[in-house]
């Protein structure tokens, strides 16, 4: 049996190499159902074996009509359900976030929202209008469609453990607001507390939840029928849902139903041809169907019973309108793709694609489509495996049945001899967290430039290293590939990196590297574990010629034992995962160890301060020997370190 499965999976690699790299050979054609499912047959057969994946869904859409639609693996592993692109549901995820910004625009049509009116005049609480203590230009909703409204990033509670754990969106609005720490339209940095904050709008403006007017101004006209953002599900859909996965150690984990709080942003749950049904009405600018109607005849006709059949339109939006949703709106650099209001643009074999992903802690979507070529793609993966394999499969649905025409290439060239110190350095996404505890996770997420000995620019972000030439002002693209990155100069050095999309990476502080942290809290650990090792050495080898220290010795004492303390604990609130969502539980509800390491850490600081006070006085009174007056003003400095990163992130 393992040799026929051998067998089978090699014919399979085989039939998607000739499917995904050899194009020209075959004429592919959309047209024919038969050949679109031996590509995906081929491509999902490899991808749910490679990324662990129990079961994905994929649907494709052309003029108007699904033109293939399947489902592959299991729905539930125990059970052997099988996945249905038409009944299993799954969680899009961010996809949710595309009926926040469709409800805005058919607002903005009515007149009823302007685009570029400060949000204040809006909501019934106000946006702070002040950046670090400066009064910062306002909000719009034009900053909130295209993630540039400046709001620093929050993980926390976005998902929430249970049902108890949830609040309304008025109360999460409200009482989740971010700190602005960019200004208004100068970077583009993803954001679900603005999409929320978006709906939130909606919900304001049109007198409904926005979960209500969802339903009845986009989800009813389009025939989403197996589509909603109740949370738990509603009991005629809770059995189509599919199970979701985490592969750990060998084995498949089965998860629970996720509890989104920033319910617009990413609770909706769906089936994959509802989700097709969207991407379509979108494709036909917002024309959802054409229905025949009886209309009665002019009153001068001589037969009152006679009538004329005439066709209505129904539609989610005006043309006009869903073409400018579609437009582009800015961008990182010229060259690169952008945003629209709400799509994420690509640029892929020569053809303009909009798309967006769809990323739970638990399932992984993504949709695209082609605005002139009328076609549309939607994948649903029923465990959280990121971006890798939902780009994959759409670049190998690009690569087959829209290849690139045009073979001439950009060939990447080296940077101008003696700039290297210009790119060199470390840099931090700006969608972070800049103000609260989450500010630490900057520090496991860097992203490093340097420059190889070719001149040309080596990106390494989680230990994978990818090396960009120039092709343009600014403009680098990646040697043996397709990717290009911008860079944005200040002072003379690059200071912002951007990639397609909201994505905007941060040159970072030399005394916030990973580099610098660490080696600054590795050696005052160091220092004060040889001092109080020392210390304890002392006890049982006093020297009667050495002047007693006594207090400086217990402040030292009590520093470090706090310190560990709290590292001990700190490492127990990551270490302390949810069985079914494998993220750690302060992620996902409140916890109160952190508030003791909250507490415990402004103690520290306090122990601090005390040991200065302490160090000036024995220094101005000489007290002690001059060594142990200089050994004490060492241990001092390393704990003012020791605050010093405490204090940068935020863990006060």
């Amino acid at each position: 049996m393992e040799k026929v499965r051998n067998v089978r999976l090699v014919l399979t690699c085989l039939l998607l190499v000739f499917f995904m790299i050899i194009p020209q050979v075959y004429a592919a054609t959309l047209e024919s159902p038969e050949e679109l499912e031996a590509f995906f047959d081929g491509a999902l057969a490899m991808q749910l074996k490679e990324y662990k994946i129990p079961g994905a869904t994929v649907a494709v859409v052309k003029d108007g009509e699904i033109v293939f639609s399947k489902g592959y693996g299991f729905a539930d592993l125990h059970k052997q359900t099988p996945m249905d692109p038409e009944t299993t549901l799954h969680r899009p995820g961010s996809n949710s976030k595309i009926l926040v910004w469709t409800a805005v625009m058919q607002l903005v049509e009515q007149g009823r929202l302007d685009l570029h009116t400060d949000i204040n005049a809006y909501l019934d609480f106000s946006i702070p209008s002040r950046i670090d203590g400066r009064e910062a230009p306002p909000i719009t909703l034009h900053h909130l469609m295209t993630h540039t409204a400046g709001f620093e990033d929050e993980v926390t509670q976005l998902f929430v453990s249970s049902p108890e754990h949830m609040k309304s969106l008025d109360q999460y609005v409200k009482n989740h607001i971010p700190e602005r720490v960019f200004q208004a339209g100068s970077v583009m940095s993803y954001s679900n507390y603005g999409t929320s904050l978006a709906a939130y709008i909606v919900e304001l403006v049109s007198g409904q939840a926005f979960s209500a007017y969802a339903e009845e101004h986009i989800l009813k006209p389009l025939e989403m029928h197996s589509t909603t953002f109740e949370q738990p599900l509603p009991e005629h859909l809770a059995s189509q849902m599919s199970e979701s996965y985490r592969y750990e150690a060998g084995r498949y984990i089965p998860g629970s139903f996720e509890y989104v709080q920033s319910y617009p942003a990413g609770a909706l749950s769906a089936t994959t041809h509802d989700m097709a049904r969207l991407i379509m009405a979108h494709l036909n600018l917002g024309l959802v169907k054409e229905e025949r109607i009886e209309e009665a005849e002019n009153e001068d006709t001589e037969n009152d019973d006679e009538a004329n059949e005439a066709t209505q339109e129904v539609r989610i939006l005006r043309e006009e309108t869903a073409k400018f949703m579609q437009s582009r709106q800015l961008t990182g650099h010229p060259a690169l793709p952008g945003m629209t209001y709400g799509f994420i643009e690509a640029d892929y074999n020569g053809h303009r694609v909009l798309r967006h992903g769809g990323d739970t802690l638990l399932f992984t979507t993504g949709l695209y489509f082609l605005p002139e070529e009328n076609v549309g793609l939607y994948v649903a993966y029923n465990s959280s495996v990121g971006d890798a394999a939902r780009w994959t499969l759409f670049r190998g649905f690009m690569d087959r049945y829209f290849p690139e025409t045009d073979s001439t290439h950009m060939i990447p060239w080296a940077i101008t001899p003696g700039t290297a110190a210009n790119y060199v350095g470390t840099f931090h996404l700006a969608r972070a967290n800049f103000s609260g505890v989450e500010s630490v996770l900057r520090l496991v997420q860097p992203m490093y430039l340097t420059v190889d000995e070719d001149g040309f620019v080596n990106v390494t972000v989680s230990g994978h290293t990818t090396r960009f030439g120039e092709v343009g002002p600014n403009l680098f693209q990646e040697i043996n590939g397709t990717e290009q990155m911008g860079f944005t100069f200040d002072g003379g050095r690059v200071t912002r990196i951007h990639f397609a999309g909201p994505i905007t990476w941060l040159r970072t502080v030399w005394y916030q590297t990973p580099e610098f942290v660490v080696t600054l809290l590795s050696i005052s650990v160091l220092f004060m574990v040889g001092t109080i090792l020392g210390w304890i050495r002392s006890l049982f080898r006093p020297d009667p010629r050495r002047p007693r220290f006594i207090a400086p010795k217990v402040l030292g004492v009590l520093f470090f034992l706090l310190f560990i303390t709290i590292a001990v604990l700190f490492i127990d609130i990551i270490g302390s995962v949810h069985p079914a969502f494998g993220v750690p539980n302060v992620v996902l509800e409140p916890s109160s160890t952190l508030n003791t390491v909250l507490i415990l850490t402004k103690i520290l600081v306090g122990i601090g301060g005390l040991m200065v006070l302490t160090n000036v006085h024995v220094i101005v009174r000489t007290k002690g020997s001059r060594w142990q007056r200089v050994y004490f003003t060492l241990l001092t400095l390393s704990s003012l370190s020791v605050v010093a990163v405490l204090y940068q992130m935020n863990l006060f």
